[in-house]
């Protein structure tokens, strides 16, 4: 197979993933302002699963209760039955595909610009962290995925207390022990509850890309620990703090996706492809080096299947991970491995889909045929718009 590396399983605890694709975890907007699953979340996920992808993330699940509109939720029992049915879908549009679900616990956030910051939870406030963890943990098991994702990336309360920006001085700050401390009681409360036979992987920054953020050094120190705990993979991702966000509008909160270090969330088509790979080698590394074995998963701006081959060939990573990509051909991985990856249609990293999430749109790819909310099947570059782009960055 031309594509080796990329269609070979991997087992996690005794569940098999039939290929290192992983879909990483995009907000769709396609629930109810509330948070329910709909039946648009529902065909949008079946979709990339028929297109072959091994692993799923269906997205951030917020696991408190809050005002944030149209964000997937499972902070509450009640949204039990529709997260069933989601996995479901799932399932019958493709018995391999593994199904996960990533929880968060996000930041508040006002109109007015006010943000909320590690440093303003009091210490009484942190068992209720781990607490409602666990209960999203003990929903997503109800509700049936067959993996978690506890999210430490991004501008969310456990990267928050990662983050060198963290300047507690309970305990819960300053130096990196203290800092990993919360995450650290977060993960050992939700293995405790999913037991040892069931697949729990993290996600967590590579580098902040702000001043006073984690670079590289420290993630690789945070990856190894998190490796020496069990972990059954690290997800690298990068980026997207508030620290550096551009000053919002008026009537409009603040935007971690604004400024330099959000651009470098999710990698704009000026940006060379697979330029956080560099990433996850050193956190690769540094997992190796303290004797872990526990895969560790790339994503950023990777979009071609001979790109994604050579990152797994030259153990940069040990799982590719596919946002933006899959989003835009659903059948990336299907293609490429029964040798049409030339047909495979082509994302431009325009961040279409990414704007949309900031707008509390319902999102979708620019390349697809207005106004589809999922790709078509079978979808080919005949069919895909031009979108916002010139012929010239297709």
């Amino acid at each position: 197979m031309k594509y080796e590396k990329l269609f070979q399983p991997v087992t996690m605890r005794g569940v098999v993933f039939p290929n290192r694709i992983q879909r990483t975890s995009m907000v769709s907007g396609l629930t109810t302002e509330n948070g329910d699953v709909t039946e648009d979340l529902i065909k949008r996920y079946q979709r990339e699963a028929r297109g072959g992808v091994g692993a799923l993330v269906v997205e951030a699940a917020v696991i408190i209760p809050s005002k944030s509109p149209y964000n997937l939720r499972i902070s509450d029992d009640s949204f039990v039955p529709g997260l069933t049915n989601l996995v479901k879908g799932i399932r019958e549009a493709n018995k391999e595909t593994r199904i996960g679900v990533q929880i968060m616990q996000h930041l508040k956030l006002a109109k007015s610009g006010w943000r909320q910051k590690v440093e303003d939870f009091k210490p009484e406030d942190l068992p209720k962290i781990i607490e409602d963890h666990v209960a999203a943990a003990k929903r997503a098991l109800t509700a049936g995925f067959d993996f978690i994702e506890v999210h430490m990336a991004h501008a969310y309360v456990l990267s928050s207390f990662l983050s060198r920006s963290n300047k507690r001085t309970d305990g819960y700050g300053s130096s990196l022990q203290n800092r990993m401390k919360l995450p650290i009681e977060v993960f050992h409360a939700v293995r405790k509850l999913v037991g040892e036979k069931y697949p729990l992987g993290v996600r967590i920054n590579g580098e902040d890309f702000v001043v006073q953020g984690n670079t590289v050094a420290q993630s690789g120190r945070i990856a190894a620990k998190f490796a020496e705990l069990g972990a059954d993979y690290i997800s690298v991702s990068a980026g997207s703090r508030f620290e550096d966000a551009l000053t919002p509008a008026e009537g409009n909160p603040p935007d971690p996706m604004s400024g330099y270090s959000g651009h470098r969330m999710s990698p704009w088509f000026w940006w060379p492809d697979g330029c956080h790979v560099y990433l996850s080698e050193g956190i690769r590394k540094a997992v190796r080096a303290a004797g872990f074995q526990t895969p560790v998963i790339i994503a950023g701006k990777i979009r071609e299947p001979e790109h994604a081959e050579e990152i797994l060939r030259e153990e940069k990573a040990d799982i590719i991970g596919l946002c933006r990509a899959l989003l835009c051909d659903p059948d990336w991985p299907i293609k490429t491995k029964e040798g049409r990856d030339k047909e495979v249609v082509r994302c431009v990293a325009c961040n279409w889909c990414l704007e949309a999430d900031s707008r509390y749109e319902k999102v979708n790819c620019d390349r697809w045929p207005k106004p589809n909310l999922v790709a078509p099947e079978p979808f080919t570059a005949s069919m895909a718009s031009a979108g916002t782009f010139k012929k010239e960055y297709l």
